[in-house]
């Protein structure tokens, strides 16, 4: 919150360049910098903090380097865009391109989605798979056997946070920068 109080010529003119600052923030490239760069910092954060445990381990440090920022005339959006190969019915399961890997870290995959608290979000288990599917691993042609796992959100916490912390990151930019 700001104090306008005035009682004075000299007050005055320094509100009057405090707005102009304030409304130069909107097109100012070192502000938008600013909030990329603090919005790409929280989604590394809450990464680092949300996965691990998974059965795609291998692909946490990739899913942390593919968070990537597009600026749009009006802002810009974060994204990430990690995919894997699909190797396995790829036809079939409208994956040509690949598994959008992204998506599993985001929402789950297998068994364990039935604890998601959003009932008939999707059909579970259509396969029928009740003691969890074995998948090769890339890099050591291992079998790997997994039950699936839960999604660890984490654009949906990165948004919360950014929501969160808005107002703090224009107040501590503010106070740097102008």
């Amino acid at each position: 919150m700001f104090d306008v109080t005035i009682t004075g010529l000299e007050e005055l003119n320094k509100h009057i360049e405090f707005v102009k600052k304030l409304a130069k923030m909107k097109t100012d490239t070192s502000f938008q910098k600013f909030m990329q760069d603090k919005c790409l910092q929280t989604v590394n954060r809450i990464a680092r903090e949300s996965l691990g445990g998974t059965t795609n381990d291998e692909y946490i440090s990739e899913y942390i380097l593919r968070n990537k920022i597009e600026e749009k005339s009006d802002g810009f959006i974060l994204y990430n865009d990690l995919v894997i190969p699909a190797v396995i019915a790829s036809a079939r399961s409208g994956y040509e391109e690949g598994f959008p890997l992204a998506l599993a870290f985001e929402y789950g995959v297998g068994i364990v989605g039935q604890n998601n608290p959003v009932n008939g979000a999707w059909q579970y288990n259509v396969h029928n798979y009740q003691n969890g599917w074995y998948y090769k691993d890339m890099s050591t042609g291992e079998a790997i056997h997994t039950y699936g796992y839960q999604g660890a959100e984490v654009y949906r916490k990165t948004a919360m946070e950014v929501q969160n912390q808005l107002s703090n990151w224009v107040n501590e930019y503010y106070s740097k920068e102008v």
